[in-house]
């Protein structure tokens, strides 16, 4: 990342925006579903399919593999000159507008 994941979770808390922790990664949620994660020095987030799509073929991000193998359905790791902050406005949008 780029940018340090302190300064991120500083722009970015606030109402329903919490920090917390997800398979003992730092993470930020809204409300109890997270929606970006800090995953060995990377950022990693939760898009919608079409956005997800976009980012992986402009090699602007990769899915997210805890596992080799076992991509996490959903989440993607961004490459490290993508502008955070937009993608991870993004990610809040699509994780509060997902049913409950």
């Amino acid at each position: 990342m780029t940018d340090s994941w302190e300064d991120l979770v500083e722009r970015t808390r606030g109402g329903d925006v919490t920090p917390g922790t997800m398979f003992g990664c730092v993470g930020l949620r809204t409300g109890r579903r997270f929606f970006a994660i800090r995953w060995h020095e990377q950022l990693v987030v939760k898009l919608p399919p079409a956005r997800r799509d976009e980012l992986v073929g402009a090699g602007a991000a990769e899915p997210f593999e805890p596992m080799p193998g076992r991509p996490m359905n959903g989440w993607v790791v961004l490459a490290g000159a993508v502008d955070p902050d937009p993608v991870v406005s993004e990610a809040r949008t699509w994780v509060e507008s997902q049913p409950r």
